[in-house]
């Protein structure tokens, strides 16, 4: 008798547990995992030294919206937007390359454009493919974060426009652990504000980064796009790009080469350069941070250099809040300004 009324008892407490098991509410497979994000960057300058048109102003270098949704364990897509001039000023000139009087609408500096739009599917732990929109990673996805002061600055590549900051095309990603990266892409080549150019030629680009120790970085990156027919002289474009940085626990340093060979895809237009910065946290909120460009840009009958100097103060006086004082001398034009920086992400 006692065995039968174990059992029972037993049988009882298991479908007692299935039942409570069944009540459970369990997750949906398709709920969503998302994410919103923001930054705004403005600053204000004043000219103390030299010609600067206008001499002092308030400015927006970056207002950024973004989303993203991680629809399982293998697929994620983000939506980026950005706002920045995506037109430019034109000049007209005569026979005589005398200029001419035009009515011209330049458009706004503060458009708002498609940045990134970015679906990723990860079929197993070390490859990534990505299409859409994507950020280049000649500068954007490497230097930009180890820089960590976009608000302030932007880029040595991204000043000087050695490259697109996005482009729409397709890309797999290679990693081996931490240590490892390599991205290989295929792209339109002309970039977030223009549509393939008639003769269908893209931009294929290899990145590659090496992550020796905690904190330290090498990258090299190269790219080779075609010349398209209608472009002046056809000469066909690359890039090259080396950079090398550290991360310590109180103080960060990098440098990096960067190169363009037929920029404009005209011969003997090659624009080549470098770019090197140093930062040290005084405090956990204050830091100081010093940066050097050399610009060398040669062009036929045309050859210019200039130099860089920003030094200056960064102070977090909370989380995702930051202010900067810095000063920025130029040569060529001769020229030395004060900025007072904001930047907050959220």
């Amino acid at each position: 008798m006692r065995p039968l009324v174990l059992f029972f008892a037993s049988a009882l407490v298991t479908v007692n547990s299935l039942a409570q098991d069944s009540l459970k509410v369990k997750p949906s497979e398709s709920e969503l995992k998302q994410k919103v994000w923001a930054n705004i960057f403005t600053s204000f300058y004043s000219t103390l030294t030299g010609s600067n048109k206008p001499s002092s102003a308030f400015e927006m270098p970056t207002a950024l919206l973004g989303y993203s949704a991680t629809l399982n364990d293998r697929f994620k897509a983000t939506l980026v937007y950005d706002v920045t001039r995506t037109t430019n000023n034109i000049s007209v000139t005569d026979s005589l390359g005398e200029p001419l009087n035009v009515s011209y609408n330049e458009g706004s500096r503060y458009t708002a454009f498609l940045k990134m739009a970015e679906i990723k599917y990860s079929p197993i732990s070390f490859i990534d493919l990505r299409v859409g929109q994507l950020l280049n990673t000649q500068y954007l996805t490497t230097q930009d974060r180890f820089w960590g002061y976009r608000y302030i600055y932007f880029t040595f590549q991204e000043v000087h426009r050695y490259g697109n900051p996005a482009d729409f095309g397709a890309q797999v990603d290679l990693k081996y652990q931490s240590k490892f990266l390599a991205q290989l892409s295929v792209t339109n080549g002309d970039g977030p504000f223009k549509q393939q150019d008639s003769d269908s030629k893209f931009l294929y680009s290899l990145n590659v980064e090496y992550y020796p120790i905690n904190g330290a970085i090498v990258k090299v990156y190269s790219d080779f796009s075609a010349a398209p027919k209608n472009a002046s002289g056809d000469y066909n474009r690359s890039a090259l790009s080396v950079f090398a940085g550290f991360k310590g626990k109180r103080y960060r340093l990098a440098a990096e080469y960067n190169g363009v060979k037929n920029y404009g895809f005209t011969q003997n237009s090659d624009y080549w350069g470098i770019s090197s910065f140093f930062s040290y946290s005084v405090t956990s909120k204050v830091d100081v941070l010093t940066r050097y460009d050399y610009i060398n840009h040669s062009a036929p009958l045309n050859l210019s250099r200039s130099h860089f100097i920003l030094a200056g103060i960064h102070y977090s006086p909370i989380k995702n809040l930051s202010c900067s004082v810095n000063l920025r001398h130029f040569t060529a034009p001769e020229k030395t300004m004060l900025y007072v920086s904001f930047g907050a992400n959220f």
